[in-house]
């Protein structure tokens, strides 16, 4: 299984990626010709749909779908409890290709996280129908250390059929929703969301030794694996290298070292 990134994303270190309230905007579309025009009227949403459909005007909207909140509880719970197979569910997978591998990352992981708590989905409607940006905010339990640690991740979903939803691995989202994430994750709540994420983060790491140490190393890591990484890529890969990068989040300090478990909820940019 490939390795995957996860912006969350859903990484969890001090950098995870920036989470904020926005909602993304799902405009009705028009079609015209000369024979018919096809249009979408805003009077026939919901209040619920206008919101989800326009996180410029209306911000994200905190756990407004049941399912969601659902998805991302079973990936959490399948990072804690090593399970892989719920894990590709997660991914809306069926299939056993590369499912032992992931399994071996998981229990590897399974000793380093001990709950997610708190947790909070931030949800706009996506680049196409039936898909989402969902920011996750989750207050993350470590083995063996007391403080935890604010997360902040993201995640492209998709609902099909409907009320059955799956998140979409990185390298299987298309260019358009890669921007379009990009494009919610600079809305002003997200930036003001992340920002605070950060300040608890350095609270928390500045208040417990422990939790410092581990992010230290975390990050230690992060910086001579991007370094080796660096030195391989091309100069035709500069761009996309640096894009990446702008991605990653506090979750992904620990990714590093994670995102070999084929999980791709991704991060945000979280000043690292």
């Amino acid at each position: 299984m490939k390795n995957r990134k996860i912006i969350t994303g859903l990484g969890m270190m001090a950098v995870m990626m920036a989470v904020a309230t926005g909602c993304s905007k799902n405009v009705a579309t028009t079609t015209q010709s000369s024979e018919a025009t096809t249009t979408i009227p805003e009077s026939t949403m919901s209040e619920e749909e206008k919101k989800l459909s326009d996180y410029k005007t209306y911000g994200m909207q905190k756990d407004p779908i049941p399912g969601i909140v659902e998805l991302v509880k079973n990936y959490q719970y399948s990072k804690v409890n090593a399970d892989a197979r719920r894990m590709y569910n997660v991914f809306g997978r069926s299939d056993e290709d590369g499912l032992a591998d992931l399994q071996t990352k998981l229990n590897d992981e399974a000793k380093v996280y001990e709950s997610f708590d708190d947790t909070v989905t931030y949800v706009t409607k996506g680049y196409e129908p039936n898909s989402y940006v969902v920011f996750i905010s989750s207050n993350v339990k470590f083995h063996d250390i007391d403080t935890k640690a604010p997360m902040l991740t993201w995640a492209y979903v998709m609902e099909n059929p409907k009320d059955a939803f799956y998140m979409v691995e990185n390298d299987k989202m298309t260019e358009d929703e890669k921007k379009y994430v990009d494009e919610v994750s600079k809305s002003e709540d997200i930036i003001a969301l992340d920002a605070q994420m950060r300040k608890d983060l350095a609270a928390a790491v500045t208040s417990d030794i422990q939790l410092g140490t581990l992010y230290s190393i975390w990050v230690k890591n992060a910086s001579t694996n991007e370094t080796a990484a660096a030195a391989e890529t091309s100069a035709a890969e500069t761009s996309s290298a640096e894009s990446s990068e702008e991605e990653s989040t506090v979750e992904s300090i620990s990714e590093t070292t994670k995102n070999e478990a084929n999980i791709s909820i991704a991060e945000t940019k979280s000043g690292n």
